[in-house]
């Protein structure tokens, strides 16, 4: 499992309107939008943030080197 969760947020009309408008506007989903404004009120509160990434396949381990 993964830890990750999904949240549902129900918006009035102008909320909506907004959010995806704002979203498409800057060239970002709008989920992109949202995690990244919580990543802000985070790091702003002292929380470290840690960026999802890819797994790493043994084949690519196999070629770094350290």
């Amino acid at each position: 499992m993964t830890g990750r969760k999904r949240m549902q947020v129900w918006l009035d009309r102008t909320e909506y309107e907004f959010v995806q408008n704002y979203a498409k506007e800057n060239h970002l989903m709008v989920s992109e939008l949202i995690r990244g404004w919580i990543h802000e009120v985070m790091k702003r509160e002292g929380y470290e943030i840690r960026e999802p990434s890819l797994p790493e396949t043994q084949k690519r381990k196999k070629g770094v080197k350290k």
